[in-house]
């Protein structure tokens, strides 16, 4: 199927693909992320296998709303088992919903990773917003009654939060994490002005990865569920903190990404996660 045969609408299906996420392209991305290759040892970081749902929704999205940016708003990843690095998983993928939003649409998807003989090893759903330049919604949308998903959720913040890492971005990581990308709005100063952005910002799956990273730190996780959801533009120049609130068991219940102004750019909910890889 061709770029050009791809929509964006309720129930539609992308064609099964056979995906391999390799070591060097993850040592690849891990560098513009400034994650250690020994993190995740020889299993797949999820995030990084994920950042093709968001390379296609993007494509779905130019092909059959040309004139609107996408832009990641939530992503949830459930890891039933880690993906060794290097090993071909079938990819199938589908829109649940398109429910209208303040400055556009958001286009809601599920995404499973299978091994071959069908153990599904990663569920992927990620919520992109379609944003229109003109602030006009796409009246072709549902209109959900229920508040926006990615206000619903918000992590409480009650304290206890300790920082784990700090990152700081810089055009050369972000332009090299976004290598080949046709979203501009991640690249391009002139395309991020023209969408509102007072530069361009780092992808939506860069900041998976600062945040996935914190599972990792103390172990390497088996399995988990978490759901994260971004709450401001992170830019191609912003210093991030990424910090940590651990719960009666020890193990971490919220994650989120704190900038260098103390705004909340990304947080994240842990639902569960199970450690012994």
């Amino acid at each position: 199927m061709s770029a050009s045969s791809l929509r964006v609408e309720p129930g539609f299906a992308f064609p099964a693909e056979w995906i391999a996420l390799d070591a060097a392209e993850q040592r690849r991305l891990h560098g513009h992320c400034g994650i250690p290759p020994a993190r995740y040892g020889e299993y797949c970081d999820a995030g990084l296998l994920a950042r093709r749902t968001i390379t296609l929704n993007t494509a779905a999205i130019q092909a059959s709303r040309p004139g609107l940016a996408p832009v990641h708003v939530v992503h949830r990843l459930r890891q039933h088992a880690p993906a060794p690095l290097g090993e071909k998983l079938r990819l199938d993928g589908r829109y649940v919903e398109i429910a209208d939003a303040r400055r556009g649409q958001i286009a809601r998807s599920r995404w499973e990773y299978r091994q071959d003989d069908g153990t599904l090893l990663l569920t992927v759903e990620p919520d992109v917003m379609m944003v229109d330049p003109e602030g006009k919604g796409d009246a072709g949308g549902k209109r959900s009654t229920a508040a926006p998903r990615e206000e619903d959720t918000r992590e409480e913040d009650t304290g206890g939060w300790a920082v784990l890492t700090r990152k700081q971005c810089t055009p050369e990581t972000t332009c090299g994490y976004c290598l080949n990308t046709t979203n501009l709005i991640h690249t391009d100063p002139a395309t991020a002005l023209r969408y509102g952005f007072r530069a361009p910002i780092i992808a939506g799956n860069q900041t998976v990865n600062f945040v996935l990273e914190a599972l990792s730190l103390d172990a390497r996780p088996q399995s988990f569920d978490i759901e994260i959801r971004f709450r401001k533009p992170v830019f191609w120049d912003d210093a991030v903190a990424i910090e940590g609130r651990r719960g009666a068991a020890g193990t971490l219940t919220g994650i989120r990404a704190v900038n260098g102004e103390g705004a909340t750019v990304a947080d994240a909910t842990v639902n569960a996660v199970a450690y012994g890889v």
